[in-house]
């Protein structure tokens, strides 16, 4: 009841895991000594407790197995409710954060249900976390350009992301002319957009991009075409 708690969070699961656990003991100790009380003797009682439990554990292995699982997930806490993460080949949102089980609200639309003992097992990518989103660009120039048409590409792409929107200071932009392929030159460009705003980011991302097309065309700065080698055999 708490508004500090979401009942949907890791939080509130580890207050519904820690009653019950008291409910159970509560229970234990009840009937001990209730059974005291109808003169059975407390041997005979933790006897039959000892096998009961066991009968228990052994009809409920799947869902201790997931019951260990959540609290894996309490100590650790690799996703809250509302952050996205990657699992496996699921990639969505966390809505719900059960004691047998997570749900996903996939990028798809779809909603999906992972047990907890297979996210306590598994790789988990934390995205909503992440402090910036990185970008990186390609742009190839044909062989024959010339060292000139390299550099001035370098400078464009370089002044276009200079102080761009969204910059974080301790990740300025990288762009440099890479090792030439067998097809073209390459110049790659990375640069981090923060904070991590999706939309945002490809917003910034277009923005950039036409920006450098246009300077491209402007210096006569051609990009390199499709390359195909088509061998014909025969008379």
């Amino acid at each position: 009841a708490s508004p500090s708690i979401n009942p949907q969070g890791l939080d509130a699961q580890f207050v519904r895991i820690m009653m019950r656990l008291l409910g159970l003991g509560a229970a234990i100790v009840v009937l001990l000594e209730g059974g005291q009380y109808l003169g059975i003797p407390i041997a005979t009682l933790i006897a039959s407790a000892g096998i009961g439990g066991l009968a228990l554990a052994l009809a409920a292995q799947d869902t201790l197995k997931n019951l260990f699982g959540t609290i894996m997930l309490l100590t650790d806490k690799p996703f809250r409710v509302g952050e996205r993460i990657v699992v496996g080949n699921y990639d969505g949102v966390v809505e719900e954060i059960g004691l047998r089980s997570t749900r996903l609200r996939l990028l798809t639309g779809h909603q999906a249900t992972i047990p907890n003992d297979e996210l306590a097992r598994t790789d988990i990518e934390n995205v909503g976390r992440r402090p910036h989103i990185r970008r990186m660009l390609e742009f190839r120039l044909p062989l024959v350009a010339t060292s000139e048409q390299a550099s001035t590409a370098v400078k464009i792409v370089r002044n276009a992301l200079a102080d761009h929107e969204g910059m974080d200071p301790e990740f300025p932009p990288r762009v440099y002319l890479m090792e030439p392929t067998e097809t073209a030159h390459v110049v790659r460009a990375l640069y981090w957009y923060a904070p991590p705003e999706y939309w945002m980011c490809l917003e910034n991302a277009q923005k950039i991009t036409l920006e450098i097309l246009s300077n491209f065309e402007r210096e006569g700065v051609r990009l390199a075409e499709p390359l195909r080698i088509t061998q014909v055999d025969g008379d």
